[in-house]
């Protein structure tokens, strides 16, 4: 009798803990996504500091919606891999993200020094948002794939596969 009550006061307690909101003022933030089959990913507690990896989402009226993932800083302020969103519409669902229009834009650095983009006709991300934050500290969560074309290394192309991230909105 006493491992019932036992079993039932920990359920409860459990169940009260868990908070349906989307605020994560302290709990993980994550991402990962294959760039050229190469794996990329972070699991980090948040708030974390200006050094460590970052997961984050800029969302409207006060900014273009925006989703930046980024490794700890690892020599010289560089990151190993920083990847950046922007698209127009704050709402869940697809966007072609590509370069077309002021707004809609990705960029990939990896190890400091090489740079990838979507460009108009040269590449397209498509970002799939199945939970947008809509407070301080909420998460947005989604998927990502597609192809971005290196800046400085004469347009040679970087696939971008099994991409995912739940991010906490700062702004």
């Amino acid at each position: 009798m006493k491992n019932l009550i036992l079993i039932l006061f920990t359920g409860i307690l459990l169940s009260c803990s868990s908070d349906s909101s989307d605020d994560n003022s302290n709990g993980t933030i994550k991402w990962k996504f294959k760039a050229n089959g190469v794996q990329y990913e972070l699991s980090e507690n948040f708030p974390y500091s200006a050094t460590s990896g970052q997961c984050s989402y800029l969302g409207q009226p006060s900014a273009i919606p925006t989703i930046m993932l980024s490794s700890p800083v690892i020599s010289s302020g560089n990151r190993e891999i920083m990847l950046t969103f922007t698209f127009q519409n704050e709402s869940t669902g697809t966007s072609i993200i590509d370069n077309s229009v002021v707004g809609n834009s990705a960029s990939l650095v990896i190890n400091g020094q090489d740079l990838y983009s979507t460009l108009p006709n040269l590449g397209e991300i498509t970002l799939n948002i199945s939970q947008i934050a809509i407070s301080l500290g909420g998460i947005t969560k989604g998927t990502f794939s597609g192809t971005m074309v290196s800046v400085n290394q004469q347009m040679q192309t970087i696939q971008i596969t099994e991409g995912s991230f739940e991010a906490i909105r700062i702004q």
